[in-house]
């Protein structure tokens, strides 16, 4: 007899209980106002980040992909959830863009633009399993924020618009509690939680999308997975299309693209070494998946994010 468990996919206790594990260790990287014509690229590195715009606009871009670059406007918060190195501006980014150093346009009393960043450290596998699922960045324009939210991110602004006394103790103080609420947004918003993220919604496919991604390499197949979900074969292929809209293949190959992406980007392993770690018994075989997947292969996606 099947192992079959009624689940719904309305699951605030679940959500609560993944959000209370999450380990965010947020800390302020740095506050300014900003004159014209100025950018930043930033290094890549191993930890997520949380901007906020808290004056004025300014444009975000990912080297490599300008196409897709957006503009930011006062109150908007955007997350970086894989560490990406990105540019900042007060202008569109073009291919001809050449950093400037912070010294040269920082005016933290200017009210023109400004900008709160805040780095948030990985400090548990399964944070990084969740960061790693995630968008490689999320945008929360200010009409967009839930109701909880919205008002941190105010907070912040009138703090750095003020400049009171002990003003950049508050917003360092804050970033963990907006952290906490941007990331409940993220989980629970139905525009934004789509695919891998709809999962972590659901109890059966939590279950899941959190033991593949602590151990991708193993020998995942769907009969396992459905066990695993205490849901039959069939049960959890027609879960796994009605709550990411994909199938259960898929649900793997994604999971294991995405770890492929995290240390293609975090580390200079080799492609040998990271093909063993996502299940491949061989380079070729990883660098074939993975054109399939991405539409590129490992080496060029490597170089666009070094």
């Amino acid at each position: 007899m099947t192992k079959t468990t009624p689940l719904s996919t309305e699951t605030p206790e679940a959500l609560d209980q993944l959000l209370a594990q999450l380990a965010f260790g947020s800390a302020l990287h740095f506050e300014s106002g900003f004159c014209d014509n100025w950018n930043l690229l930033s290094d890549k590195s191993d930890k997520a980040a949380l901007h906020i715009v808290t004056q004025g606009s300014l444009w975000m871009a990912i080297p490599g992909r300008l196409s897709e670059q957006i503009q930011l406007r006062a109150g908007d918060a955007i997350f970086f959830s894989h560490g990406l190195r990105h540019w900042l501006s007060d202008q569109p980014v073009t291919a001809q863009s050449t950093p400037v150093k912070l010294q040269n346009f920082c005016v933290p009393e200017h009210i023109e633009r400004g900008l709160v960043c805040y780095d948030i450290a990985i400090q548990s596998p399964l944070t990084a399993n969740v960061l790693q699922i995630m968008p490689d960045y999320i945008h929360l324009p200010a009409d967009r924020q839930s109701s909880r939210l919205a008002p941190l991110v105010a907070l912040i602004q009138e703090e750095t618009i003020l400049r009171q006394p002990g003003y950049q103790a508050a917003i360092s103080r804050l970033s963990d509690v907006v952290v906490l609420h941007l990331l409940r947004q993220v989980l629970t918003d139905e525009h934004i939680s789509q695919g891998l993220l709809a999962a972590l919604q659901d109890t059966a496919l939590r279950r899941v999308v959190l033991a593949v991604m602590d151990k991708p390499e193993a020998n995942w197949t769907v009969d396992n997975m459905a066990e695993l979900a205490y849901l039959s074969k069939s049960a959890f292929a027609e879960r796994c299309n009605k709550i990411m809209g994909m199938t259960a293949k898929s649900l793997l190959d994604q999971l294991r693209l995405q770890k492929s992406c995290y240390l293609l980007i975090h580390t200079e392993q080799s492609l040998d070494r990271i093909a063993e770690q996502v299940g491949y018994q061989s380079a070729t075989a990883f660098i074939r998946f993975f054109k399939q997947q991405h539409g590129t292969s490992p080496g060029d996606f490597r170089l666009i994010h070094s």
